[in-house]
C-alpha cells in the first residue's frame, strides 16, 4: 500500500465526514468523534476503498473504532483492486 499514508488517509476522511483533518488523530473514535452510524462506517469505507483503490475485508472493517486502528488494517489487510 504504498500510496496510503497517514495524512492522505486523514484527509480521506475528513472529506467524507466534513471534520477537519487537524482534527483527527489515530485515537479518534469513528462513532463518538466523528459522529458515523454504522451504516456510515460501511460508506466510509467504500469512500477509501475507491480513493486509494484497495479491498478491505467488510467483516474486519465493522470491529473498527478507531482511525488508527482502521488505517493499520488497511496496511496489513488491504489488497490492491486490480
Amino acid at each position: 500500500m504504498e500510496n496510503l499514508t497517514w495524512e492522505a488517509f486523514v484527509q480521506c476522511i475528513s472529506d467524507y465526514v466534513g471534520v477537519d483533518a487537524d482534527e483527527i488523530k489515530a485515537e479518534t473514535d469513528i462513532f463518538e468523534d466523528l459522529c458515523v452510524d454504522s451504516l456510515g462506517l460501511f460508506g466510509l469505507g467504500n469512500h477509501i476503498t475507491e480513493t486509494f483503490k484497495v479491498n478491505i475485508p467488510l467483516s474486519s472493517v465493522a470491529s473498527i473504532y478507531k482511525i488508527g486502528d482502521m488505517f493499520n488494517l488497511l496496511k496489513k489487510e488491504g489488497t490492491p483492486i486490480e
